[in-house]
């Protein structure tokens, strides 16, 4: 279970985080599509979001901070 805030956005590390920004501020796929993502983003990244897929999706809809930011 991912650890939320008090808004409930799902923290994650700060990799993970910083890939799919990037991707999103891109904006060359629909960030809904975890298999296009997982395309964009270095190994470890994909790794992380083929084993957290819940986590990524309930962030998707309700936001992610990075583990970095959530002190």
């Amino acid at each position: 279970m991912a650890t939320e805030t008090a808004e409930g956005k799902l923290v994650i590390p700060d990799n993970v985080y910083e890939a799919i920004s990037s991707v999103r501020e891109s904006g060359l796929i629909n960030m809904a599509s975890v298999k296009q993502l997982c395309e964009l983003v270095p190994n470890d990244v994909a790794s992380w979001l083929q084993d957290n897929k819940e986590i990524y999706m309930k962030g998707f809809f309700y936001g992610f901070v990075p583990e970095s930011q959530n002190t």
